[in-house]
């Protein structure tokens, strides 16, 4: 079972993201936050497999906490969730550590797929 910690902002999409990632059989969200804050307090406490992080967050940017997350855990793997397509910002996130980069609207399935995706490449 990998344990999950997500990132989002948007309590609808955090809600939804959760429920379905924890419908998997091998997934499970140990740890949910919705701001910067949180996500540090909750990456603390939780011991990951993988952290979803939003790309814009109230209290800053996911970029500068998954730089934090790969520096802290080498071996966690990253997936940045933005709702833009925005090459600077992919880059960015790549270059900070993060393992992939998914675009919102690519839909759940996607997500789903793209998270075990970046777990089996680790």
């Amino acid at each position: 079972m990998k344990r999950v910690l997500l990132v989002e902002d948007h309590a609808a999409f955090q809600e939804a993201l959760t429920t379905l990632l924890n419908m998997e059989p091998d997934l499970e969200v140990v740890g949910r936050a919705g701001s910067l804050a949180e996500a540090r307090a909750a990456a603390a406490m939780e011991e990951v497999d993988v952290a979803v992080v939003d790309a814009f967050l109230p209290d800053g940017n996911g970029v500068e906490l998954v730089r934090e997350l790969r520096r802290a855990d080498p071996r966690v793997s990253i997936m940045m969730l933005t709702g833009r397509v925005d090459p600077e910002l992919h880059a960015l996130a790549f270059e900070a550590g993060a393992d992939e980069v998914c675009v919102k609207a690519a839909g759940i399935e996607e997500t789903i797929k793209a998270i075990r995706g970046i777990v089996a490449a680790r």
